[in-house]
């Protein structure tokens, strides 16, 4: 403490500084927090996200009971929130990639209809346009 007091540490450029600092900012034995150290330490938690973290760690360590219920439901409807948007992002996707199979598959079946047609204009058998086609010989009785 009496090195940063007198300019001796450089938490913006010292990484140890940082934490030595973090760590030492809570005088339990006299029961004081250093606020001037623990907004320098805020700002520079701006650009360094390991600090960031401990910050974020450190308040929700301090939270009251009724703090750390109140944040854990808040953070439970995010999650849940969150969650619930990706779930209907799937669907749609599920729904899209359902729909193009179905879609294939009729345009399949009807182009084989229309190929087992056109062989039964030309007076192909039956037989053969099964054959070609993949349709069953019901439905070609029942093109023809």
């Amino acid at each position: 403490m009496k090195d940063w007091k007198n300019n001796k540490l450089d938490p913006w450029n010292d990484v140890l500084a940082r934490w030595l600092l973090l760590l030492g900012m809570v005088d339990h034995r006299n029961g004081k927090i250093y606020d001037e150290i623990f907004k320098e330490l805020e700002e520079i938690a701006m650009k360094d996200e390991t600090l960031q973290d401990a910050f974020k760690n450190w308040e929700e360590m301090s939270l009251t009971r009724e703090q750390r219920l109140a944040y854990e439901s808040r953070l439970k409807k995010v999650l849940d929130e969150e969650s619930a948007v990706r779930e209907a992002e799937l669907r749609v996707q599920k729904g899209r990639e359902e729909g193009m199979k179905k879609g294939i598959a009729k345009g399949k079946q009807v182009a084989e209809e229309a190929i087992a047609r056109r062989l039964l204009a030309e007076g192909m058998d039956i037989e053969m346009i099964a054959k070609v086609t993949g349709l069953k010989r019901e439905r070609i009785i029942e093109l023809q």
